[in-house]
């Protein structure tokens, strides 16, 4: 028997062999040429970060219902305030070193009366703000503090800098040093919403809702229409007693169902269960098959000691689970918050 392949066959062999190995080749060159930081950390982006650590009775063990699904987008909807990001500048973002890599944009005076060795020194503070942000992504705030550190050093000008600065300081609990950071910011960015919005934020994470307030409120100035500010300064108002005030930001930023949902969480929080009680129930006229309002509503009834209305309550959410409401409800959801991000 002969064990040789036929001459054509070997080519075609051949053939398929050397189109595979060019396959693979242009593949891994084609990724190589892929900008990964663009996924990692996009070029216009408005996310919104909650609380690292929930207040007191969050997620407590009475949940109801399908506590840890319904207790996550109660959170998401009600009793986080929230810090704002954007786009953290790239080099690319920066004028001086977009020119810099330009040598047509430079002319022989410029270089010798120093813009060379201010473009070097705006490189080198890119790169450690870039290693910082990365830092400051795996909770590695203290190394991330002192990259920081250094980039003010070398650009007192850069707010974005400052701002996350506060922004570590925060998460480390040190308020005082976060508030000192962002009015730095704002001192070179005074109509800079983000930095106003997020001084407000560290002045709620310290207790002081005064100030909160305040800093809310001049954010709000320059953006008036920012729903996750109104909500904040919502909660602020809320947590201070001033609750007509709470309500009415609660309605500009999440509508009248939202509103009793906050407000019904704020009294949960401060231990008035028949103010919450009124609200979640308001709210579930308004809304009779809202599962988050039912297993809100629920939580309550059980901490007052009304289990046979609770048990209702769960059998009605039972019920709602299985005839599907619980998926349209989140479709709406999710409308509502594409909706927000789209204004």
């Amino acid at each position: 028997m002969n064990n040789k392949l036929p001459h054509n066959r070997v080519q075609k062999f051949v053939l398929i062999f050397t189109v595979a190995i060019s396959i693979c080749v242009l593949t891994t060159f084609s990724l190589s040429t892929i900008d990964w930081q663009s996924f990692v950390n996009p070029a216009d982006f408005t996310t919104a970060q909650a609380f690292d650590t929930p207040p007191p009775n969050e997620g407590s063990p009475d949940a109801g219902p399908a506590k840890a699904k319904e207790g996550l987008s109660f959170k998401k909807i009600v009793t986080a305030p929230v810090r704002l990001f954007a786009r953290l500048f790239r080099r690319s973002d920066n004028p001086n070193l977009a020119k810099a890599n330009n040598p047509n944009a430079n002319n022989p005076t410029e270089a010798k009366g120093g813009v060379a060795v201010v473009t070097a020194i705006e490189r080198e503070a890119a790169s450690i703000f870039d290693q910082a942000v990365e830092l400051h992504d795996k909770k590695q705030l203290d190394s991330a503090i002192a990259k920081l550190t250094a980039v003010v050093g070398m650009q007192p000008n850069n707010a974005e800098a400052y701002n996350l600065l506060g922004v570590c300081y925060d998460e480390k609990g040190q308020f005082q040093l976060s508030q000192d950071e962002y009015k730095k910011a704002i001192k070179l960015e005074p109509i800079n919403a983000r930095f106003l919005n997020n001084l407000g934020y560290s002045y709620y994470l310290s207790g002081n809702d005064k100030q909160s307030i305040k800093w809310y409120t001049k954010a709000l100035k320059f953006t008036p229409d920012d729903h996750r500010v109104q909500n904040n300064l919502g909660l602020a108002y809320g947590r201070k007693g001033e609750y007509a005030k709470a309500r009415v930001e609660f309605v500009k930023a999440v509508g009248e169902h939202g509103a009793l949902l906050n407000l019904g969480y704020l009294y949960n929080q401060q231990g008035r269960y028949q103010q919450a009680i009124e609200q979640f129930q308001e709210a579930l006229k308004l809304q009779p098959n809202s599962m988050i309002t039912i297993n809100s509503l629920s939580q309550v009834y059980n901490r007052v000691g009304r289990a046979r209305d609770a048990e209702m309550l769960n059998e009605s959410y039972k019920k709602l689970a299985k005839s599907g409401a619980a998926a349209r409800e989140h479709t709406a959801e999710q409308k509502n918050e594409q909706e927000k991000e789209e204004e």
